[in-house]
């Protein structure tokens, strides 16, 4: 089975103190699936809201919600430590450009992030695309991310000390120390419990986890210090039906049906999703005049599409 496209980055990225919303992860995850190793510090990278919109599922929310997820994104920053022991704190983004006219933003990575996706070392997370943006729950993103730093080890069970994860996850500020779910109860029904019902059963892992008490005088109720998980993995197949992907080719990017079958014949479901995401980026920012003739090209079809 051939794999979805995956996201690559640097452990010391995956465990990094962040806040950010779903929509503003969403966007970046949108953003970094596009770089490669060989791109230019600062190449700039198209997303198209519409786009983002039909793949997130989030067709209700209003173009001017992904721009101000982009103007929040300029202000998020990151603290972590690299592999050489130095303390990071940077932005994510070095800036958005909104192209007028359309419904595209260019966003350009911000030099310091850019090398934990592209100049990784031995430690490094791998994450699927479409099942890191199926999740609603911002926390939820972050604790997928951190299950896949473990998804491939032979020991698939460790262990968190509680003030970090919440430090991770920005529940606790690591400015003011101000923890927003001081109470465990609370923590696990409304941050714990949201991830497990949203990673379990809808992306490649499952997980278990259990709360550590710590040692404490008396008989009072013992704190808890650390969260083990348990990871489970199994990759799984894209859930799109072929059915709904040949409409698309058919109906949205104007192929025949049976330039459409030839299609899927060819490529994987990763591959033409793909491709078509990058088609449509580039019709609506006006460089496509032959949305079906330009199609085929890109798929290696050898003739034009008929015109309607």
């Amino acid at each position: 089975m051939k794999k979805g496209i995956e996201i690559w980055q640097d452990n010391a990225l995956t465990v990094a103190r962040y806040e950010m919303t779903e929509t503003e992860k969403n966007l970046l995850y949108m953003v970094v699936a596009q770089v490669k190793p060989d791109d230019s510090e600062s190449k700039a990278y198209q997303v198209s809201v519409k786009e983002m919109a039909r793949i997130t599922g989030s067709e209700r929310l209003m173009a001017d919600a992904y721009k101000q997820a982009a103007r929040k994104l300029m202000t998020r920053i990151f603290e972590t430590t690299l592999s050489d022991g130095d303390s990071l704190i940077a932005a994510f983004i070095a800036s958005a450009r909104f192209k007028k006219g359309t419904d595209i933003i260019e966003i350009e990575l911000s030099r310091h992030v850019r090398p934990l996706y592209v100049d990784l070392n031995k430690k490094y997370t791998k994450v699927q695309l479409a099942a890191a943006i199926s999740l609603n729950s911002s926390y939820a993103k972050r604790i997928y991310e951190l299950l896949c730093m473990y998804k491939n080890m032979p020991d698939k069970t460790f262990r968190r000390g509680i003030v970090d994860l919440k430090t991770m996850l920005w529940i606790i500020d690591p400015k003011t120390g101000k923890d927003s779910y001081p109470d465990w109860t609370n923590f696990q029904r409304r941050v714990l419990d949201v991830a497990a019902r949203e990673i379990n059963g809808h992306t490649d892992l499952t997980f278990n986890y259990k709360p550590i008490n710590g040692d404490r005088p008396g008989r009072g109720r013992k704190p808890v210090v650390e969260v083990e998980f348990e990871v489970f993995y199994q990759a799984k197949p894209d859930p799109a039906p072929l059915s709904n992907l040949l409409e698309r080719l058919v109906k949205q990017f104007r192929l025949r049906p049976d330039q459409a079958d030839t299609v899927l014949a060819m490529h994987s479901p990763e591959t033409i999703n793909r491709q078509l995401y990058d088609i449509q980026t580039k019709a609506n920012d006006g460089k496509v005049k032959n949305l079906g003739s330009y199609t085929a090209k890109v798929f290696g079809l050898a003739t034009t599409v008929k015109e309607k």
